[in-house]
């Protein structure tokens, strides 16, 4: 079971990085794609401050959820289930604690 616990409302790119085990390779491409596609790396959860990057763990991993959790659902029934492993891991992302992933 995925259940990511967050502590403070924004972290540094590293510590992100490190906690979801997600190479910077990866979540470069992600920004650049979805920058591509004509959004803005806000709604990823990015925060500039000054000229550090920061960002809102609970937005990244919502936006995972909602843009990169995505096996091509086929029929009616696998589009309910997809629906429902949405909705899990939102569900599974709240503030409170360390960032940490328990299995």
């Amino acid at each position: 079971m995925l259940n990511y616990k967050f502590n403070q409302a924004l972290v540094r790119t590293s510590t992100l990085l490190n906690k979801m085990d997600l190479p910077g390779s990866t979540l470069d491409f992600w920004k650049s794609e979805w920058r591509k596609k004509g959004n803005s790396c806000y709604s990823m959860g990015l925060r500039l401050i000054a000229n550090k990057a920061y960002w809102e763990p609970i937005q990244f991993v919502n936006w995972i959820a909602q843009y990169k959790l995505n096996n091509r659902p086929a029929d009616k029934m696998q589009r309910l289930e997809q629906q429902k492993l949405v909705a899990f891991v939102i569900n599974n992302v709240e503030k409170k604690g360390t960032i940490k992933h328990e299995k």
